[in-house]
């Protein structure tokens, strides 16, 4: 029973690993300034082109995004 126990404690943390989140580019509906930012900044900005970026300047495709699929009771939220 214990090493049951300790095999779980030790392997939990595996799971737990996450990554950064992507940025985008946003621009403004009132003169068309463009920022990089991993949220929306307001309801006065639109998403560009929904290409995510790995660094905060926007210069960086990212390869790939993984998004937690299968996960018990995670729903993604509409923009996102």
């Amino acid at each position: 029973m214990r090493a049951v126990l300790f095999a779980l404690i030790v392997c939990l943390p595996l799971l737990a690993t996450a990554g950064p989140a992507p940025y985008y580019q946003w621009q403004s509906k009132a003169d068309g300034t463009l920022i990089c930012r991993q949220t929306s900044p307001g309801h006065g900005w639109e998403l560009l082109n929904g290409q995510p970026f790995r660094d905060l300047n926007c210069t960086l495709p990212a390869g790939r995004i993984e998004r937690p699929n299968a996960v018990p009771g995670f729903h993604p939220q509409p923009g996102r």
